[in-house]
């Protein structure tokens, strides 16, 4: 139970160490929705669902872009979800190392 929990304070202690990054790169997907709700005229909800859908890399498809901007930021959200996805998996790593550490 003792690694469980090392792998959990070395977990969050690594999120917390970079949390301007991650704050950062979820402004960034808030911004992208903004920009797919203006370019793309829908609902702001609509946006953000395909924003986070299309940055976990995801993409159901029921929602796509027409208009080339739309198509641009969708691609770069799908970049920034492949950043986002390294990074936690990372952090993971690290934590398991540190989690392993003897």
């Amino acid at each position: 139970m003792s690694d469980i929990r090392t792998f959990g304070k070395a977990f969050f202690h690594a999120l917390w160490t970079i949390r301007s990054i991650l704050w950062g790169l979820l402004a960034v997907l808030l911004v992208d929705a903004w920009a797919i709700a203006y370019f793309e005229k829908m609902p702001f909800g609509d946006a953000l669902y395909f924003t986070l859908v299309t940055g976990t890399t995801i993409g159901y498809g029921d929602l796509t872009p027409v208009t080339p901007i739309g198509r641009v930021v969708a691609i770069l959200t799908g970049l920034q979800g492949l950043l986002i996805t390294g990074l936690i998996t990372a952090v993971a790593v690290y934590a398991l190392r540190k989690s392993l550490e003897k």
